[in-house]
Formats: structure tokens, C-alpha cells, sequence
């Protein structure tokens, strides 16, 4: 007889970049916890897109990334990629987003992206997303690909992934014992 398999559960991931002179980080972390409950949060220094994405949201932006501190199930990441679009609407003006908000998930496999936009090695996972492949765990590490975005480039972001894996796997060895 075939079954399938449960995939393991990993922790939501979610990017803000945001104006500052129209939000705050604590106003943001409060808003993200608030859905999610407690995340790690990790303000990186290098965002080579930022003049990118000033055209259309205007300038003085940041970017804060979360990692929830609880698992979840990877059916989130459609459901949480919808929300996060109804937020972008919300917090726009003029039809112009202020907050732009990236979602995607964390396993132990690897760390995907959720977006609108379809190209030749995303997968549709429904409603009209698609989920992008941006790194890979091989070898003890996460691995890029040639389509990773290039503001996952940087080693800090990188090591703020790997450190996220590290306490999911330490948190299911935790649930596994204790279930034992």
C-alpha cells in the first residue's frame, strides 16, 4: 500500500523592508509576533536593492528579518504569502507599497521564497504563487544557486539561516525525545 510521507515542519520566515519615517522596527516585530508569536529577529547591513525598490516605496528604507520561533507546518507558507500580500495593500499608498514583505520557509532541507512571479525553476504551489528555491542545505551548509537572489548573497544573512536551521533541528531532536 502507498502512503505518503508528513514533511517536517519548519519556522516562517518573513523579510520587511520598510520605510523608516513612516514605521518603526519595534512597531513591525510587534505587528509580526502579534500573528506569529515569538521570532528571532536580524537587521542585515548589506541590501543591494534598496535603491531598487526606493523607485517605487521612497527612501530611508530598512529591512528586518523574523524566524518564528515555533514550527509550522509547510502548507504556511501559501497561507502567510497571501496575508502578507493583504498587508502590503493595507500599509500602500496611492498604489505604492511602503512595506515590502517577503515570506517564505525554513526547513532543515532547505530555504524557499514565496512570490507572485513565475520563472523557469519556481513552483507553483497554488493561488497563483510560486515557491523559489534559495538555498540548499549540502555538505553542513546552505548552498546558493545560480537564481538566488542576490540580496541572499551575503554571509550574514546566510548565517542567520544557518543558525535558524540549527535551533529548528535542535527543537525537533527537543519534541522527538520528549515524545519518547
Amino acid at each position: 500500500m502507498l502512503t505518503t510521507n508528513t514533511a517536517s515542519p519548519g519556522l516562517l520566515f518573513a523579510s520587511f523592508l520598510y520605510r523608516t519615517d513612516l514605521h518603526s522596527l519595534s512597531e513591525l516585530t510587534q505587528f509580526w509576533e502579534k500573528h506569529f508569536g515569538p521570532s528571532f529577529s536580524f537587521v542585515p547591513e548589506f541590501n543591494p536593492l534598496n535603491e531598487y525598490y526606493s523607485k517605487e516605496m521612497g527612501q530611508g528604507l530598512s529591512r528586518v528579518f523574523f524566524l518564528t520561533a515555533a514550527s509550522y507546518s509547510r502548507d504556511h507558507l501559501l497561507k502567510v504569502k497571501l496575508q502578507s500580500m493583504q498587508w502590503e495593500n493595507t500599509w500602500a499608498e496611492n498604489n505604492q507599497r511602503r512595506v515590502n514583505v517577503d515570506i517564505g520557509l525554513l526547513s532543515l532541507e532547505n530555504f524557499i521564497l514565496a512570490t507572485t512571479k513565475n520563472y523557469s525553476h519556481r513552483v507553483y504551489v497554488g493561488q497563483d504563487i510560486f515557491a523559489d528555491l534559495t538555498y540548499y542545505f549540502h555538505q553542513g551548509a546552505f548552498q546558493t544557486l545560480s537564481w538566488t537572489y542576490p540580496d541572499f548573497l551575503d554571509l550574514q544573512k546566510k548565517d542567520f539561516l544557518e543558525w535558524g536551521r540549527s535551533f529548528l533541528l535542535h527543537s525537533m531532536n527537543l519534541r522527538r525525545t520528549a515524545s519518547n
